[in-house]
């Protein structure tokens, strides 16, 4: 924990706001971020440096210089990220609203300026002669080619190989997406605002305190918004009150239904724009699962693997309804019943713990069992880092520097870990700056963004820019010494989860940008996070860290196994419903040629029929609720994937012995260090040396399926 008080500002700081301009360093140490107008001048140096770069691409014809296309393409797309993915932290995390502001400015300008290089015919033209050229290929590193086959896609999928009539319509297919997108995630609130009940004694089962506070005289007014439906659905023994929440909560209007069904088929207007026959089939074709047909065969084999435990679940459920309700026989169950019964028979069967797990799991002491783990792991440490003023934007933020055990610094990690009033809700993994190799870049003007010197890198030619990355999370503030921050065992996975995302940019050693770190498939990229997920509630990792902050006695194992088992129970039902949302995003995203108005609730309730097995309810639309629809469109199943991944490699290389050097080290070799740079399954594959994997096609599929998902 020591390390972790350490790792702040020495003396009074300033963070960059809307007042005392100009600080002594800028935002990240980059020196024109010390003031908002700087976003601006950062976003013209890049735009100049990224224009004579494309000259340079365009201008490619002798054999050297068509041989350097690759990596000045990689280096463009570095200039261009260094401004964008900053600004994207910047704008959805600074305190500042100005400070947002006008780092959204300069993001809008950077993504306006890449959207018209993914359609430039010269970049595409060039990249297609050294393609088309053996003596170049012929020459290039599996990670080379990984990455020419990766920009070639983006091109292709921006439309650039269509007439030019067919490019304004993908632009404007494109445009319209964004719009219906936005339209779609920023209007989620159900038709039906409140439900009304007379009188208040039938919410009998809520809290009391809850029940006063919606109260009006003799009605109880409920808004149907998440967290009081929720409550609602969790705890009122009377079924019609439930059932009438549900109804509420998942109300919508036809507006909001027409955004969504314009969306998915405006998707599938652009995909056989493309000539595909689905957005499916566009989205999946450079992630692991190569297409739909791929994803349904995982979908269904898990389906077959978790079913039998689910319909278990069910039944116990329907029996706690039938003893509920003195049913003659065994009632079906609703979908408002689910919930309530749910809390009902974990009640009963006495899984809950007897003491709260939090006083063990202070954030100091997690950080410190992180840092030891990834010494025991990969030979890295966390160690503080200094900050300077005007560095970070806000005084909660810590800086840890990683660190081998030569002493070499690896990159660095910025922790914004409390909850303030305006932050976002939602834990996060942020790339500020990736690895990649430097020492071979073009000279495309004197301005120096970061202190960039570069370092070299054991077994690796040349020099290495350093990853930078933030993680947020939104824990509890500490109040003094005596009060630390502490951590449910939910917010102790997050940690561990993105702290994943974090290791992976930092042990991701590439030569190229556009594969570096979690640069990769979005079906690959939660592995090495989730899989961090299964080191937080192992008992020897704990032991490494966990310990009362008063007492400073260790974690009792009978607690931690009483808050696990707790959670386990009825996990099979919350699988079942993560299914049914990727079955459901697969649907959408099929071929929607034949679609007509309500087609979206038409499926939906097809789903709820045979995959959740509890009778869609009429005048339901839950799916509009469904926002992961527009940021995972065709990619929810990714979610699942990941957790299949994660679960198998945890049992095949970790689970007997969770901080063996041997295993960690294979881990980073063959899985973190390749960033995006190597076939996803030959990672997999080697990792777990099954030839079947490596191959990467239906049969792999089918056999990730086989493993499943929960908790043996």
């Amino acid at each position: 924990m020591d390390f972790w008080r350490q790792a702040q500002h020495n003396g009074p700081q300033k963070w960059l706001n809307s007042h005392s301009y100009p600080l002594k360093t800028g935002l990240f140490q980059i020196p024109v971020l010390n003031n908002p107008e700087g976003f601006k001048i950062s976003a013209e140096r890049a735009l100049r440096k990224a224009q004579t770069l494309v000259d340079k691409i365009c201008m490619a014809e002798t054999p050297y210089e068509l041989r350097r296309v690759v990596k000045l393409l990689d280096q463009l797309s570095d200039v261009l990220c260094s401004v964008i993915d900053l600004a994207e932290f910047v704008r959805t995390t600074h305190p500042s609203e100005e400070v947002m502001e006008k780092s959204n400015e300069a993001y809008s300008m950077m993504c306006s300026y890449m959207n018209t290089l993914n359609t430039h015919v010269g970049l595409y033209e060039s990249l297609k002669k050294v393609l088309a050229t053996p003596t170049i290929t012929a020459d290039f590193s599996q990670e080379e080619r990984q990455v020419a086959e990766i920009f070639l896609r983006d091109f292709e999928k921006s439309g650039i190989h269509l007439s030019q009539k067919q490019r304004d319509q993908f632009v404007a297919l494109s445009d319209k997406i964004i719009l219906l997108g936005r339209l779609f995630t920023q209007n989620t609130e159900p038709r039906i605002g409140h439900i009304e009940v007379t009188p208040p004694s039938r919410l009998a089962g809520m809290n009391p305190s809850y029940i006063r506070a919606f109260t009006r005289g003799n009605t109880a007014v409920i808004p149907t918004s998440p967290w009081e439906a929720h409550a609602v659905l969790r705890t009122v023994h009377d079924g019609e009150i439930r059932k009438n929440m549900y109804v509420g909560a998942n109300s919508a209007t036809e507006e909001q239904i027409s955004v969504l069904e314009e969306l998915l088929v405006t998707r599938d207007n652009l995909a056989k724009l493309l000539g595909k026959e689905s957005y499916g089939h566009m989205f999946l074709a450079d992630k692991m699962v190569k297409n739909p047909e791929n994803v349904r065969t995982f979908l269904k084999t898990i389906v077959d693997s978790q079913f039998p435990k689910y319909r278990t679940d069910l039944k116990i459920l329907q029996k706690a309804k039938q003893r509920n309700t003195k049913s003659k026989d065994l009632p079906s169950l609703q979908a408002w019943d689910r919930d309530y019964y749910m809390e009902l028979v974990s009640s009963a069967i006495a899984t809950r713990p007897s003491s709260p797990i939090s006083p063990y799991l202070s954030v100091g002491s997690a950080m410190d069992g992180l840092s030891q783990l990834f010494n025991r792991l990969y030979g890295v440490k966390f160690i503080p880092g200094t900050i300077q003023p005007g560095e970070v934007w806000h005084d909660g933020v810590r800086k840890l520097e990683v660190v081998n055990e030569n002493g070499d610094k690896c990159g660095t990690i910025y922790c914004d870990l409390y909850s303030r009033p305006g932050k976002q809700i939602n834990a996060a993994h942020y790339t500020v700056r990736c690895s990649r190799r430097i020492d071979d870049d073009e000279v495309v003007g004197r301005e120096v963004e970061l202190e960039n010197p570069g370092v070299s890198v054991k077994g690796r030619p040349g020099k290495y820019q350093l990853p930078m990355v933030v993680l947020v999370c939104n824990f509890t503030q500490p109040r003094g010494k005596s009060h630390p921050s502490l951590l449910t065992l939910s917010e102790l996975e997050t940690l561990f989860h993105e702290m994943g995302h974090a290791m992976h940019s930092m042990l991701g050693r590439t030569e190229f940008h556009n594969v570096a770190g979690t640069r990769c498939p979005i079906d690959f990229v939660e592995l090495p996070s989730i899989i961090m997920e299964h080191f937080a509630t192992n008992p020897q990792v704990l032991s490494l860290f966990a310990r009362h902050h008063e007492t400073r006695k260790p974690l009792p194992e009978s607690l931690l196994q009483a808050h696990l088992k707790s959670r386990s129970v009825f996990s099979s039902v919350e699988t079942q419903a993560q299914i049914l949302m990727a079955m459901l995003d697969q649907e959408y995203h099929g071929n929607l040629s034949q679609a007509r108005h309500g087609f979206s609730s038409q499926i939906y309730a097809a789903l709820q029929n045979n995959v959740a097995l509890m009778p869609y309810v009429p005048d339901t639309h839950w799916q509009v609720q469904f926002g992961h629809l527009f940021g995972y469109g065709a990619g929810y199943y990714s979610y699942l994937f990941g957790r299949a991944l994660a679960q198998r490699m945890w049992k095949g290389s970790f689970e007997v012995d969770p901080l063996a050097r041997e295993s960690g080290e294979r881990f980073k070799n063959e899985v973190l260090s390749w960033g995006g740079g190597r076939d996803p399954w030959l990672c997999i594959g080697e990792m777990l040396e099954n030839e079947t994997l490596i191959q990467g096609d239906h049969k792999a599929m089918e056999e990730v399926g086989k493993w499943g998902v929960m908790s043996s």
